[in-house]
């Protein structure tokens, strides 16, 4: 159970909106181009599963609000629909010491359980579906993104691709919507449903029972930067390339021989991720190998003794749980391990439709340098969505150079001004709530290591903002993974689960660290060694 607390005295009514959600896309403030694009294709997904659903879902509902320069999502608007439509039980939310339902709901009777039944039945078959779709869609999504990095942005082709991003970009966010939906809903279920135990406790037990995916992106991309560093550590060729400068020519250096035909396919692969790519002003690897660099350096560096992945043990949350919600807890775990693919998949699908946008949105943005309604193309990260559109298409003209070049020094102030808050959890109608400080385990094993807070050294613990996909990457040459921000259902946790890495979330670390540090994800526990 994770309590939060609000910013000041006293309880109030209204939509509660959360930062969580979307912590594996948005792992900082963002740029208003990306904060935009992401208000309008969350709340198409949104409308786009309940729709499938059959939960008459009320269009152009406001799902994703922005505050200090993040994205919230509104909890209460599903639960709402969910208890309405399906008779289902709203989440529970700890606050200031009392469980709040996100909704009214009241316990139903027989009819309304056999309707509640149904419901949940379809919730499965909806999973089932767009899981078998996940390979189509995300090969739609890919097509999409290869046709926009053939394109040579004559002025059609900038308006034309304007019209599509936002359709594109809802169906290649469905089935993530639909599995951190799931994943959201029943985590905090697991948690609060528990007879006892501490905050840690609970989440321990939690992870301990899903255990780690065998079957998702991040895996695979770790397995993919551990092979690359045995054939790097194999060719002094390969390493002498890894230590000069690589940037987005890299394709002319790269060297001949097995370490080069493998990083070739890992491009073709992965080319279009990268680290923090839910902000789209960040480059793609295909344009900037930078940080991937970095990992590979660090994996050729000194690979790790072998981890054993941590398998999936339901057994100590079962004994947990009062028998009578054995069956529930049981049918939330299997739930929860399908919906952790299914994110995964669905974070792969999106990061093909986030770097065509970027393409786009900087094609957009050389157009408008031309007559210097942009000073750089850059800038375009500046602008809502809505605003290149109207630059695009000469609503927003040349007349209005000073206010356009106005508003880009503005917000680039506010954005920085946004890097340095610290956000709130949650907002519960217009106030912040905080989550208690405890540190949650999120992977069982006790490791030790210098602390790294940017590219990661052999052997060290990995200090990271938010448990995003991309990062991965830099997990095989890690000991054991601090994660500052996020939760046990993020895409990183779950991959160090499946790397036998122990792992931590919600600890942040302090100046006193440079000696190195310990972490315990057994129990939750991060100390200074």
């Amino acid at each position: 159970m994770i309590d939060y607390t609000f910013l000041g005295q006293g309880l109030e009514t209204g939509e509660v909106w959360s930062l969580s959600w979307l912590n594996p896309l948005a792992p900082r403030a963002l740029t208003p181009f990306t904060n935009s694009l992401l208000v309008e294709v969350a709340a198409r997904a949104w409308y786009l599963y309940f729709d499938r659903l059959g939960f008459q879902p009320a269009p152009r509902s406001r799902l994703v609000r922005v505050c200090q320069g993040r994205p919230y999502v509104n909890l209460s608007i599903s639960a709402r629909l969910e208890a309405e439509q399906a008779g289902i039980e709203p989440v529970r939310l700890c606050l200031d010491g009392a469980a709040r339902p996100l909704a009214g709901w009241h316990k139903p009777g027989l009819l309304a359980s056999l309707k509640r039944g149904r419901a949940d039945k379809k919730i499965e078959d909806l999973l089932a579906a767009l899981q078998s779709e996940l390979p189509g869609t995300t090969a739609r999504a890919q097509g999409w993104y290869q046709r926009v990095m053939a394109l040579r942005w004559s002025q059609a082709e900038v308006l034309q691709i304007m019209e599509e991003i936002e359709r594109v970009g809802a169906a290649a966010l469905l089935p993530f919507f639909a599995a951190r939906h799931t994943l959201e809903a029943a985590c905090r279920r697991l948690l609060l449903v528990q007879r006892e135990g501490t905050p840690q406790q609970r989440a321990a037990r939690l992870a301990v029972a899903l255990g780690g995916s065998a079957r998702t992106v991040e895996l695979d991309l770790a397995n993919r930067v551990t092979a690359l560093g045995r054939e790097a550590a194999a060719s002094a060729a390969a390493l002498a390339w890894l230590r000069g400068p690589v940037d987005s020519n890299w394709q002319q250096s790269l060297p001949a021989g097995a370490f080069g035909e493998a990083f070739e396919q890992f491009m073709a692969l992965y080319g279009q991720r990268a680290i923090g790519e839910g902000e789209m002003a960040v480059p793609r690897w295909q344009e900037d190998p930078a940080s991937l660099v970095g990992a590979l350096q660090a994996a050729a560096a000194g690979e790790r003794s072998a981890a054993q992945p941590l398998p999936a043990d339901p057994a100590p949350l079962l004994a947990a749980v009062d028998s009578s919600q054995r069956k529930e807890t049981h049918h939330l775990i299997e739930r929860m391990r399908r919906a952790v693919e299914l994110q995964s998949g669905g974070l792969h699908a999106f990061a093909f439709v986030l770097a065509g946008t970027r393409r786009w949105a900087l094609a957009a943005g050389r157009e408008a340098t031309v007559d210097q309604r942009l000073l750089a193309s850059e800038d375009v990260f500046f602008y809502e969505l809505e605003e290149v559109k109207q630059m695009m298409t000469g609503e927003w003209n040349i007349s209005d150079r000073s206010r356009i070049h106005a508003t880009a020094g503005e917000r680039r102030a506010q954005l920085l001004q946004a890097q340095q808050v610290v956000p709130a959890d949650l907002v519960w109608g217009e106030r912040e709530a905080r989550r208690d400080p405890a540190v949650l385990p999120a992977a069982a094993g006790v490791a030790s290591g210098m602390a790294a807070e940017e590219l990661p050294s052999p052997g060290c613990v990995w200090v990271c903002p938010v448990g995003e996909s991309a990062a991965a990457v830099l997990l095989p040459a890690s000991a054991a993974l601090l994660i500052a921000q996020g939760s046990l259902i993020d895409p990183l946790a779950d991959c160090a689960r499946a790397l036998g890495r122990p792992a931590v979330v919600g600890a942040h670390v302090g100046e006193g660290a440079a000696a190195g540090l310990s972490v315990d994800g057994n129990v939750g526990r991060v100390s200074s060694r």
